[in-house]
């Protein structure tokens, strides 16, 4: 199928890209440092140590796929050092603003990017769905980089509750939709939740395979401006 009439995507790192890839201690580092409640922990590494143990509790006593929401974990993370509520809030949501507040500026938009989602969004309906765990986001990010217009909706695990590829989030994205699941497409760069994960939900799927790891997948395009091309649209 290359006559789809939805094109679905995936947000990071297919058409938000990030300066640094993500590794935990990094955006560990994003959320302590400067946040001001640095003297709750014993250095950043036993900041790190809470983390790690916290999220993996949470993941622990969650079905697969749960979603989690960052600022649940960094709650717990406080609430041990701090007994006063309100304090223990402001504290967690400190270190969320100083996590996103990092976030945002690793991302960006290539204008490769930008181009084709503007000729594409003329041509087809486009909406972006995305594992998050930050509510609202992905939305702040489409925002700032000037590509929120380019799509009909937005749906994310950390809303919907189950990361791809859950069905679940599947569902939720054909709630937006009124076509049947063959005339929609899904564009992403992760093999399991972006390419087999819809093509199992009845989507069309297309990897994009940037650094060329899947030579076994025929549907594959390597940046995100072969995607006009590979529809058979002349842009």
């Amino acid at each position: 199928m290359r006559n789809p009439e939805w094109i679905l995507f995936d947000c990071m790192e297919t058409i938000v890209d990030v300066v640094e890839k993500p590794e935990l201690r990094k955006y560990s580092f994003w959320c302590y440092n400067g946040c001001g409640y640095e003297s709750l922990w014993d250095g950043f590494d036993s900041f790190v140590e809470d983390y790690v143990r916290i999220r993996d509790n949470l993941r622990a006593n969650h079905e697969k796929y749960r979603e989690l929401n960052c600022l649940d974990i960094y709650r717990l993370m406080v609430s041990e050092k701090l007994p006063d509520n309100k304090q223990a809030e402001t504290a967690a949501q400190r270190i969320l603003q100083n996590y996103w507040a990092n976030y945002v500026k690793n991302c960006y938009v290539d204008n490769t990017v930008l181009y084709t989602l503007r000729e594409l969004s003329s041509r087809f309906h486009c909406g972006v769905v995305s594992n998050f765990m930050v509510d609202g986001g992905i939305e702040e990010l489409l925002k700032r980089n000037d590509i929120l217009q380019y799509f009909d909706f937005v749906v994310t695990s950390v809303r919907t509750g189950w990361k791809k590829p859950h069905l679940r989030i599947y569902d939720d994205a054909m709630s937006n939709i009124y076509v049947p699941k063959e005339k929609v497409l899904f564009v992403g760069d992760n093999y399991d939740c972006d390419y087999v994960g819809p093509r199992q939900y009845g989507f069309e799927s297309l990897l994009l395979d940037k650094e060329d790891q899947y030579p076994q997948v025929t549907e594959r395009i390597h940046a995100i401006r072969e995607l006009p091309g590979w529809l058979g649209l002349a842009i």
